[in-house]
């Protein structure tokens, strides 16, 4: 089974699944990457002196690119820079992605950070059955996700299991 999903449905998905936060905006994708602003100041959790300074200078630009799949992990990584503020953002990220994917099951995902990029690694045997619940056409069917690509579309290959 192939799912795929245009940029625009898959972020509607997120959104409705609450991980995506109303923050992210002006999302695009593009080969193995999606290009959106991030409004930090509007994040969660944002200390102040960030949240002034975000306010101020603008949104924040943020590229997830898409690292593939190996040994059924799925690797996403997050960079984030802003035009105008000079300062190191990975942390900052890294944390505020840690506490979006807190809300999925344990084990379907961990973060950490590796040259300045937030990586996201995704489990395909946990994200199988999330796919699954999300799917209403699915009717509780138990998939095993094979693959996953990330850009103009959302491309998942599944099997059903």
């Amino acid at each position: 089974m192939e799912l795929t999903l245009g940029l625009d449905e898959a972020l509607t998905l997120a959104r409705a699944a609450d991980a995506i936060p109303s923050a992210v905006t002006d999302v695009r994708g593009g080969p193995q990457r999606v290009q959106a602003q991030v409004k930090v100041h509007e994040l969660p959790g944002v200390p102040g002196a960030v949240r002034m300074a975000t306010r101020m200078a603008g949104p924040v630009d943020v590229r997830v690119e898409d690292r593939g799949v190996a040994d059924r992990t799925w690797r996403v990584a997050v960079v984030a820079s802003h035009p105008v503020l000079r300062m190191d953002l990975s942390g900052f990220v890294t944390e505020a992605v840690r506490g979006q994917l807190g809300k999925l099951p344990a084990g379907v995902a961990t973060v950490h950070t590796q040259d300045g990029a937030t990586v996201v690694e995704i489990s395909l045997d946990r994200l199988g059955p999330l796919v699954g619940e999300m799917l209403p056409a699915a009717g509780g069917v138990r998939l095993r996700v094979d693959d996953v690509t990330l850009g103009e579309r959302l491309r998942l290959t599944a099997t059903v299991g």
